[in-house]
């Protein structure tokens, strides 16, 4: 009569624990209570390791991760956990980027939470290995000129007006190279670098036949516009710190150099007569130096990007005049 009304007992607890039928006839089958909370121990051990997890590989690279188990049901997304589903219990978690929801399912109905990026390690319990990624791929613009060897501007045919004199970047391939604790590393790839100095005076510039040194080119008429443009190839090496591992990728400092090989350089002069737009536009190589260096310095937080390069080959090359060092200072206004 006792192991009866026990086995009764037991069923009861079997089938509100969401056992099978099939599950509690073995159980009935069992001679002693002792037995049927031996079998209750083994069922429960199997159900905790009845998991599925399947998920989709590109190469090494996890894209989707599925794990089902009785608990319930996580998705993520993303080698780097970019969307994670968790639906467990009576609780849906939900993340997205940087934004992250919770709905829990109570007695006095739905309660809905924002859940902080500080409380997803909690929240979400997925951790995955940060990566150091650099800040050289975007779209730049800044400010052109030139300084002297003491470092002061040229007063003369060479004086520029700086507000006009664009430089513009466009950094098209980057490559992030980790050295410690993926917070420190050197980042690399290739840029467009397009210059344009834009003259104050009403001249131009011309090569000397016989020095080769740069000389002024007067223009007999009012120019609306004269400039010398440059365009070139980038290559740079640039040592980038993440101080902070709390504002992560927010607050970057860099140094480093860049490296940069002429692709083509003109001047071009735009005036009126007789009330016509008309421009004139000569390509040369003016002597320009064909491979430059320059010293770049870079630092960000959040959205806002600076930097300054400092070139330390003069513009037009080695030992003819003017002795020029071209310097630009900016933003980085899309990063890629």
């Amino acid at each position: 009569m006792k192991k009866a009304i026990g086995v009764l007992l037991v069923l009861g607890v079997l089938k509100s624990s969401g056992f099978c039928y099939q599950d509690t006839v073995l159980v009935a089958k069992a001679d002693t209570i002792t037995e049927v909370e031996k079998l209750i121990l083994e069922q429960q051990e199997f159900n905790k390791q009845e998991e599925t997890k399947d998920q989709i590989e590109i190469g090494s690279n996890r894209i989707v991760q599925v794990i089902d188990d009785m608990d319930g049901t996580e998705v993520v997304v993303g080698r780097y956990g970019n969307v994670i589903v968790i639906d467990r219990q009576d609780t849906v978690r939900i993340k997205v980027g940087s934004k992250g929801i919770k709905i829990t399912e109570t007695w006095d109905g739905t309660n809905i939470e924002i859940i902080e990026p500080d409380n997803f390690e909690k929240e979400f319990n997925y951790h995955h290995k940060k990566r150091f990624k650099g800040h050289w791929a975007g779209f730049e613009m800044g400010m052109n000129n030139y300084l002297t060897p003491d470092f002061t501007l040229p007063g003369d045919y060479m004086s520029l007006n700086t507000g006009k004199s664009w430089n513009v970047n466009i950094n098209f391939i980057q490559y992030s190279l980790n050295i410690a604790n993926n917070s420190f590393g050197l980042v690399t790839g290739f840029g467009l670098q397009m210059n344009d100095y834009k003259f104050n005076g009403n001249n131009s510039i011309e090569k000397d036949p016989v020095s080769g040194n740069i000389i002024s080119l007067d223009i007999p008429i009012n120019a609306k516009m004269s400039k010398l443009h440059v365009d070139y190839l980038t290559l740079p090496l640039i040592f980038e710190v993440h101080p902070s591992n709390k504002l992560g990728r927010k607050l970057y400092l860099g140094a480093g150099m860049i490296g940069s090989m002429k692709l083509r350089s003109y001047t071009k002069v735009k005036y009126y007569v007789d009330g016509k737009k008309n421009k004139d536009k000569t390509h040369n190589d003016y002597n320009i130096s064909p491979l430059q260096y320059a010293v770049t310095f870079r630092a960000g937080f959040k959205a806002i990007r600076i930097f300054a390069n400092y070139n330390l080959q003069p513009l037009f090359q080695p030992g003819l005049d003017p002795e020029l060092y071209p310097f630009s200072v900016g933003l980085s206004l899309i990063p890629f």
